[in-house]
């Protein structure tokens, strides 16, 4: 008796560290892969797209995940919707084993389907209706296996297949799957108490007949088929697995069938595991050392924390979070250019730029302004900078690119909000309206649209706005042709068009130190007088102070400026080790990797001349 209590509140103990993990890991270790899930879809709480979606194999799963996945706008909703799903997932394969052997002690082995559903979904290409499609497949398998009577059974797996597709698509093939592996188990186990001289023969341990699991095969083979011919015209690959459970279509990867297979597998192993409680230590000692190893790995092979972070740059930045971009990039400095580029823009926006710039380890132009690739991060990051800088034209291009290029072929309720906010500014009115319809049918945008409606051709309030109005006056009236190749061209037609633009001044001068261009830096270096610049930023000090130890001329002539006494002392502390050391460069990245002067010695870039 008191071996069962202890083996009931290890189970409770297990179970609550599991939960409590998942949680913590998607709350805090995690979460800007959920809400960037969330930004990329655009979920319309309406009938007709219920309606729709319906229409599709597994439609309704489709539909259930984005219902859910919308939430995913609130950072704790979206851990705390996944630890449910991951408990259910749990309980009810428990259910499912257990008619196999009933045997509590090897329980643990009950949370591989859900440890391997956690693994998947931090894939942002595996959406959460991947994990609500084994939900409902493991539902249907629980009911089939706990139905004690055989004819029940067969009319069960005749009605529990074809729903299952249609509810849920392709883990219909699970259920088909379970129900296969539970028949010939339950023979198997009638024999062996047969051969043991057991009396408690009952139905539940009588296979069906050869003919009725023919039966569930055909069925399970021909339905797709059925679907594929009178519902939706789509591959034969998606006609059985259905699009609700990887995002890009245009493959099936293993993980998928991997994942269905994976509740057969399972009771296929504890039919041979030990019926005995009494061993149920050495069981748990056993699944724990196995169990702790495979979230390791699974973690190591699943989750991308490289992403992660920039996700995070992303999510902060999409939040106006500027100031936190900066301290987190001080705790974690950018390691690619998207990153990059997202920290840069919040120097820019809190007007550091000059200052701070190359206290952070720059890569070339790419991280100023990163490359377009037809894919929708990379436009949807990019178009953000120039929709602050006022190149509205070139967000609003980058903004449809990156929603026509989404992987599950929908649309980004991102980008649909910066084509709402872009179309507005360039008084593009009907179709600002347009965007901000589709807005009002979603449930966290629903108040902002509302809201922005009211911009609807009222010239006065957009000019008098200081988001909106400060955008139209940045616009460049005149036709150009935009690519990031030329990104110094654009920037100096922002301060033709309004010479009061200084995030605007900030790219053209970060441009040109990234460059290495002194010669044109120092040429609008007289501009940020008429900025209302009060002292001269600390990298503009360094790179003037170079270009002040190459000529004979003070170029700083005629200006209203100084060089700090600061600046000063440390060029020469930089300048006695760089002429006088060997080792030079270890030398100087221990105090001065932070400066200019070594990012133009020693970082080596590729440098972006224009024509």
């Amino acid at each position: 008796m008191e071996d069962k209590k202890l083996l009931k509140y290890t189970e409770y103990l297990f179970t609550g560290l599991f939960l409590s993990g998942i949680f913590i890991f998607f709350a805090f270790f995690y979460n800007n892969h959920l809400h960037f899930e969330e930004e990329t879809q655009l979920f319309l709480l309406t009938g007709d797209v219920f309606i729709a979606k319906m229409g599709l194999p597994g439609g309704f799963l489709g539909w259930l995940g984005q219902f859910l996945t919308q939430f995913y706008f609130v950072s704790l909703a979206g851990p705390f919707i996944i630890t449910i799903l991951l408990f259910l997932i749990q309980r009810i394969t428990y259910r499912i084993l257990s008619t196999i052997n009933d045997n509590r002690s090897f329980f643990i082995v009950s949370f591989l389907v859900p440890l391997n559903a956690m693994l998947i979904i931090c894939d942002e290409f595996y959406p959460l209706s991947a994990v609500i499609g084994v939900l409902i497949s493991l539902t249907a398998g629980w009911i089939y296996t706990n139905l004690q009577e055989n004819n029940r059974r067969f009319i069960a797996g005749l009605v529990l297949i074809p729903l299952t597709y249609c509810l849920a698509g392709g883990s219909f093939l699970s259920l088909l799957a379970v129900i296969i592996v539970f028949e010939i188990l339950s023979a198997a186990r009638a024999r062996k108490n047969r051969v043991l001289g057991k009396t408690n023969d009952t139905p539940v341990f009588r296979i069906l007949k050869i003919w009725q699991l023919l039966i569930f095969i055909i069925i399970s083979a021909g339905i797709p088929l059925l679907a594929r011919q009178f519902l939706v015209q789509e591959p034969i690959g998606l006609a059985y697995f259905s699009e609700f459970y990887y995002d890009l279509r245009i493959e099936i990867p293993k993980a998928i069938p991997i994942m269905f297979a994976l509740p057969a597998i399972l009771m296929i192993i504890v039919y041979f595991l030990p019926s005995k409680e009494k061993i149920y230590k050495a069981a748990i000692f056993i699944q724990v050392a196995l169990y702790i190893p495979a979230v390791i790995f699974g973690l190591k092979l699943w989750a991308n924390f490289r992403a992660e972070e920039i996700m995070k740059y992303d999510y902060l930045v999409r939040m106006n979070q500027w100031s936190d971009v900066i301290q987190y990039a001080e705790k974690k400095p950018p390691r690619n250019n998207l990153s990059l580029a997202m920290l840069n823009l919040s120097l820019a926006k809190t007007g550091t730029m000059g200052d701070r710039m190359f206290n952070f380890r720059q890569n070339g132009a790419g991280g100023l302004f990163p490359s377009f690739a037809k894919e929708y991060v990379a436009p949807m990051m990019g178009g953000e900078i120039y929709y602050q800088l006022g190149l509205v034209n070139a967000s609003q291009e980058y903004s449809f690119e990156s929603m026509e290029t989404t992987p599950d072929l929908g649309k980004s309720v991102r980008s649909v909000k910066r084509l709402a906010e872009t179309n507005l500014i360039n008084g593009n009115y009907e179709v600002a309206r347009k965007y901000l319809k589709l807005l009002e049918r979603t449930v966290f945008y629903r108040n902002w649209a509302h809201k922005t409606e009211k911009f609807l051709y009222n010239e006065d309030l957009i000019n008098s706005d200081p988001e909106y109005g400060e955008k139209r006056k940045m616009i460049i009236k005149k036709d150009f042709f935009f690519k990031t190749e030329i990104m110094e061209g654009a920037l100096n037609m922002l301060l033709q068009q309004n010479p009061k633009n200084k995030m605007a001044f900030q790219y053209l001068m970060g441009f040109y130190l990234i460059n290495k261009d002194l010669r044109n830096f120092m040429d609008r270096v007289p501009m940020m007088n008429d900025l209302g610049y009060a002292s001269i930023p600390v990298g503009y000090q360094e790179a003037i102070m170079y270009v002040v130890g190459l000529t004979t001329d003070n170029p700083m002539v005629g200006l209203p400026y100084k060089i700090s006494n600061d600046t000063k002392l440390r060029m020469q502390a930089y300048a006695n080790i760089y002429t006088t050391r060997d080792n030079a460069q270890e030398l100087l990245s221990k105090e001065f990797s932070g400066t200019y002067w070594y990012y133009l010695h020693y970082c080596k870039v590729d440098i972006k001349n224009e024509k």
